[in-house]
This record gives C-alpha cells, structure tokens and sequence, in this order.
C-alpha cells in the first residue's frame, strides 16, 4: 500500500475554489494521462536480457515490498539513462529536431552504444515505429473521467498540454481516446518553442501557452486549474507562476515517488490545492461538487 495519504498537503498557492468556478482545466498528457514508462521498459527487456547478469540494471529488487507492481532498482537505474540521452539529443538538435519516432530510434541506438550491447536495425525500427507510440495506453479509467468533467454543467474548457511532438502526439490520441474528448485547445511540444534556451525551460513554456490561451479567451489566472503528476515539472513550477493545481499520485508509489512527494511539500516546492489517486477519483470530486 502507497503511503502518500500520511504526506501533509502543502500550503495551497492559491485560496482553493469550488472546482465549478474554474473556467480552464488543463492538463499534462504524458504520464498523467499517458501511462508510458513501464511500456518503455518492456521494449527494452530484450535489450537488457543481454547485460551480464551481475549488471545493476538487471537489479530485481522492488522499490517497495508492500506494492505488487513496485519498480525495481535496475528498473529505476535504466530510465535514468533512458531521460539522459532523451534530453541529450533534444538539446543537441534543438536547431532542428528529429520527430518523435525518429527521436526514439536514436535514443535506442544511443542506450544500447552507452551498455555496450549488440542490436539489430529491426530492434532500432520497432522502438520507433508508429505501432510503438500507439500502444501507449491511458491510465485506467482516464478516458470515463475526462468525458465527466467534459459533461460538468460548469462548462470547463479543457486543454492538453503535451510535451511530445504533434505527430506523436496525434497517433496517441487516435489510439487510446483522448481523441475523442472535446478539448479546446491540444498544445504539443512544437508550441512551446524549440530553441535551446526554449528547450531548458520547457515545463514553464509549458504553462506559459496556457495562460496565453487564457488570456485569449478571457480567462483570469486564478480560474485555470492544472492536473498533473510530475512534483518537479508541473507543480513546482505551477507555483512559481501562480498556478493553482491537482497532483495525481498515479503510479507515482510504484517508481519510488513518496520520497520526493515528502520533500516537495516540506521544502515548499509545490502548492497544489487537491491531491487526488487518479483522475477518476477527481472527476468524482467533480461530479459530487456539481450534485451538491
């Protein structure tokens, strides 16, 4: 069992709101929405199974004896790597980035040169083919509580904000159904700029089109409200530009985030105003909010 309950919330950011007077509700895509990081590790099982067996990669050791589905320390060591050459290759080709599945190509080519394995062009293709990106799936129950908080009388306008490209981001919305909720605004990486300096400051270009887009529709910073899981990419800095906001544990106990979600709130990094299991337990908030 998560222990995330016993964490103490923050100081909110800003004075909480019915949840009906927020006018925009936006929110994070990949790995809020998105369910990726234990897809990407099962692309690469193959890979690893070639380490020796000594390798700290190949560590089976749960983060967490109490969750069944608990991360292993190899598992934790591996996606370290995998975010440092993500990150690498985008800053390297910010002047002219490589799309998304072309990206994932590289960064495969580049894990597997860093561990000092063999691999095949077959194995380089299939991390970075189309059917790939399509099975990312949504966290369960995501897509039924988009479609109540879409259905809320309130009206809220809701906004994607994806940290992935257009192309990519496209074929993962016609594949697990995101596509077919009514947002009013899907903003991909493309629109938050791709220069260098854009690229170090992504997670505030981010919110930065989001309060553009308020202001374009009238909207005043107080009534946007951001739903996100990452503490370090989306709450912290939604504090520091105002920004009220929802933490969704998620699969957060799995990877060892309680850690880090004690630390956030004791150090005052974040300000979010609910913290909730998943969306289906926020969009019940919702729902119980607007029958009240």
């Amino acid at each position: 069992m998560s222990n995330t309950s016993e964490i103490p919330m923050p100081e909110p950011t800003n004075k909480r709101l019915p949840l009906s007077q927020y006018q925009i509700i936006s929110f994070d895509v990949y790995g809020t929405l998105i369910q990726y990081k234990q897809h990407i590790l099962s692309s690469f099982k193959p890979l690893l199974s070639r380490l020796p067996t000594d390798s700290p990669l190949r560590n089976s050791t749960p983060l967490s004896p109490h969750i069944s589905d608990s991360a292993t320390t190899g598992d934790i060591e591996f996606l370290k790597i995998f975010q440092k050459q993500e990150d690498t290759i985008k800053l390297e080709l910010a002047s002219n980035p490589l799309r998304f599945d072309k990206a994932l190509q590289e960064i495969w080519r580049r894990v597997a040169a860093q561990l000092g394995v063999t691999t095949t062009d077959e194995e380089v293709q299939r991390f970075g083919s189309e059917e790939n990106i399509k099975s990312w799936p949504c966290f369960p129950g995501s897509i039924e509580a988009l479609q109540v908080i879409q259905s809320a009388s309130s009206g809220h306008k809701l906004v994607a904000l994806s940290n992935i490209d257009k192309y990519a981001t496209d074929l993962t919305f016609a594949a697990s159904g995101l596509g077919n909720i009514s947002w009013s605004k899907v903003y991909t990486a493309e629109d938050f700029g791709t220069s260098e300096e854009d690229l170090k400051l992504a997670d505030q270009r981010k919110l930065e089109a989001l309060l553009g887009y308020a202001e374009e529709v009238g909207c005043s910073k107080e009534h946007v409200l951001h739903v996100a899981q990452s503490l370090g990419h989306d709450h912290a800095p939604a504090k520091k530009m105002g920004i009220s906001s929802v933490f969704l544990t998620g699969d957060g106990p799995v990877w060892g985030k309680e850690g880090e979600s004690r630390m956030a709130v004791e150090k005052g990094l974040v300000g979010y105003g609910w913290r909730c299991e998943d969306l289906r337990e926020f969009s019940k908030l919702v729902k119980q909010e607007e029958q009240s």
